[in-house]
């Protein structure tokens, strides 16, 4: 198994979250990264495979003050040696897709191949809808509505123009949103002719190409969280990305695990049972479990129910034929299944249980600097990494 660190990050402890606008204050932000630094520079040295960071925007709040998970990578890239980075995710619908394949293909070069991939269609309406505008599309979630399906769309289209950016020379394409490059582009460069290519006779542009192209061939790995939609992990099975997911449910986990194999298979892609598997929990280490459950119940205890329950997370939980609404707090996080929290052993023990019956190939664990003390998470780290991680690992 692969263990990937996963941050929002939260911006302030819990007390300043009280007072309120706690994603705004400077010292908030520059505590957030030096201890953030410390842990990746902690974890690559402790042999963690991955630092996930994901895209939200306008958090005011401090929940999730991560406007562009890339330059976080890059930023704790240059701080370490090993440890891979990743984005959970870029979310593509809202994005210049050449704009963020140029990007991307910067930085894999700027790692040497430590970057990961990771693309998601994007459901907080807040921000989503904003600047959605351009495309006249909002939040998606995963509801077959109108905006769902024009969501899935554009996103497609977006994975699609991101891939022959990174594969081809030179392309064009043409879909439903882009024509690339537009028509009757004037650039009759001698430049272009003698040391490039993409013009026809007349000097119009009828191919274009992105430099660099990705260290890593044909192009970086790809992940996708945290659907809990079939449609999804189909399209993940047929692309060879990897899914994550955060469902608890053995049913709901076992018949989205079937969905992407049975997809991968029409596609000549055989895989063991887990394998290209990402399973997200909450994860906390101490020397007891009551200890563990004490900063654990201010950190995701504390985010769940009043952020991510509110904007549909508590789905994830429901079990298979469960009816009614949901509304989690901290218990029942423990009770369901999504808190892997507790002394070494008790770590060890839900670990065990997730290989026997899903055997996932990596557990992507959300980290809470600021609200669980720099301190705890440090000691959560090495307690993780000593005496859980050499047992599991590949």
């Amino acid at each position: 198994m692969k263990f990937v660190l996963f941050y929002l990050p939260t911006v302030g402890t819990k007390a300043q979250f009280e007072k309120g606008m706690a994603g705004i204050n400077n010292q908030n932000y520059q505590n957030m990264l030096r201890q953030i630094s410390a842990q990746v520079r902690a974890a690559d040295e402790m042999g963690f495979y991955a630092v996930a960071f994901t895209e939200h925007h306008f958090h005011i709040e401090g929940f999730e003050a991560s406007n562009n998970p890339l330059l976080l990578d890059l930023y704790m890239a240059m701080q370490t040696k090993y440890i891979k980075v990743t984005q959970l995710a870029n979310v593509l619908t809202f994005q210049n897709p050449i704009r963020l394949a140029e990007d991307i293909a910067m930085i894999d070069h700027m790692t040497r191949g430590r970057i990961i991939v990771g693309i998601a269609r994007g459901y907080q309406k807040r921000w989503a809808d904003t600047l959605g505008q351009l495309y006249h599309v909002g939040a998606t979630l995963s509801d077959k509505s109108e905006m769902d399906i024009r969501n899935r769309r554009i996103f497609e289209e977006h994975y699609r123009i991101m891939i022959k950016a990174w594969t081809e020379d030179t392309f064009r394409y043409e879909g439903e949103w882009w024509k690339i490059p537009p028509d009757d582009v004037d650039f009759n460069h001698e430049a272009v002719r003698k040391y490039g290519r993409g013009i026809d006779e007349r000097g119009k542009v009828v191919e274009i190409g992105i430099a660099p192209k990705p260290y890593q061939k044909p192009y970086p790995p790809i992940w996708q969280p945290f659907s809990f939609s079939e449609e999804t992990f189909r399209f993940c099975g047929r692309e060879g990305i990897v899914p994550f997911m955060l469902n608890t449910d053995e049913t709901a986990i076992r018949n989205l695990m079937t969905a992407y194999y049975d997809e991968a298979a029409k596609v000549g892609r055989q895989y063991s049972w887990g394998q290209n598997i990402g399973i997200f929990r909450d994860v906390l280490v101490a020397k007891t479990d009551e200890e563990a459950h004490q900063w654990a119940s201010i950190g995701n205890g504390f985010v769940w129910p009043m952020w991510f329950g509110g904007l549909g997370f508590d789905e994830a939980l429901r079990r298979q034929g469960e009816s009614g609404s949901l509304r989690c707090q901290y218990p029942e996080l423990v009770e369901r299944g999504f808190e892997y929290v507790g002394s070494p052993d008790t770590v060890n023990r839900y670990i065990e249980d997730l290989v026997k019956k899903f055997n996932p190939e990596y557990l992507l664990m959300w980290q809470y600097p600021g609200l669980v003390p720099h301190e705890e998470q440090m000691r959560s780290l090495e307690l993780f990494a000593t005496e859980v991680m050499p047992n599991w690992m590949d």
